[in-house]
């Protein structure tokens, strides 16, 4: 459902993202338990109260310091602490390396598509200077502006999630664990 908002109001809802969120909670905290592999293990469990709070609390600083920088709408920042919930603090890193792989993919082909190189670099420099400028004299990045390219970042989400899964389905190891 996020993806077809995305998709169609380029957003994400509050009572969305609070409805997974509160899911992900709920069934991490009274669902069955198997150990510390959680949703992608052989046999899918729950990993406790804490661990979900916790996976959740990693999701939203993964991404909170694109969103402070002008780079990641609010929205995508709380799905990523949506889907922590569910999944954990330790696979809720390799859920979001998934991701920010498949947007990274998708901005460069949306880049080319769209022939806005020399806009799309000088958006980064703009996010750059504005994240590392210590006096706020910089000209700040505003993603609101119609230089910025928008994409629905949650088919970045459906796209990192799924080949996660595949990846800890098919017998891997957690691409980060702690």
């Amino acid at each position: 459902m996020a993806l077809e908002t995305d998709l169609l109001q380029n957003r994400i809802p509050n009572v969305l993202v609070l409805l997974t969120l509160l899911a992900g909670l709920v069934l991490n905290a009274t669902g069955p338990a198997n150990g510390r592999e959680g949703m992608f293990g052989y046999f899918p469990g729950a990993l406790g109260g804490m661990q979900a709070l916790l996976g959740a609390f990693v999701g939203l600083g993964l991404f909170l310091p694109l969103y402070l920088a002008g780079a990641m709408g609010a929205g995508d920042v709380k799905l990523l602490a949506a889907l922590g919930a569910f999944v954990g603090p330790a696979e809720v890193l390799g859920v979001a390396l998934c991701t920010a792989a498949c947007g990274g993919l998708m901005g460069v082909l949306i880049t080319l598509a769209r022939r806005r190189t020399a806009t799309v670099w000088a958006n980064m420099r703009r996010i750059l200077e504005g994240a590392l400028s210590t006096d706020g004299a910089r000209e700040r990045f505003d993603p609101t502006t119609q230089t910025a390219l928008r994409m629905p970042y949650a088919l970045a989400f459906a796209l990192g999630v799924a080949g996660y899964g595949f990846w800890r389905q098919s017998g891997h190891p957690a691409l980060l664990s702690f």
